[in-house]
């Protein structure tokens, strides 16, 4: 189950879902990413302070997980994703 690959803070103070075995494949395959999925997790506290503050481009708290992530070298990308349905493409871009 994914939820064992979890340490016990996660799952007492997340709901976890999982599809495709993600859990599985990053834990074996990506142990560096996996760590910092699970150590970005851990450290992460919801503050009301963060919640209430106006303004920006970002929010406190998505500058806060940025920064986290920032600096163990995770860069934001732009995937050119498309859906093919009998022959008809539909752009579907993510990131």
């Amino acid at each position: 189950m994914a939820t064992d690959l979890f340490p016990t803070f996660i799952n007492e103070h997340y709901e976890v879902h999982e599809w495709k075995h993600a859990c599985a494949i990053l834990h074996q395959d990506f142990p560096s990413e996996w760590a910092d999925i699970i150590a970005v997790l851990t450290q992460f506290r919801l503050k009301r302070s963060q919640l209430v503050k106006g303004g920006g481009s970002k929010s406190e708290v998505s500058k806060s997980t940025d920064g986290f992530l920032y600096a163990r070298d995770w860069r934001e990308r732009q995937f050119a994703t498309k859906i093919v349905v009998d022959g008809v493409e539909i752009d579907s871009p993510t990131h």
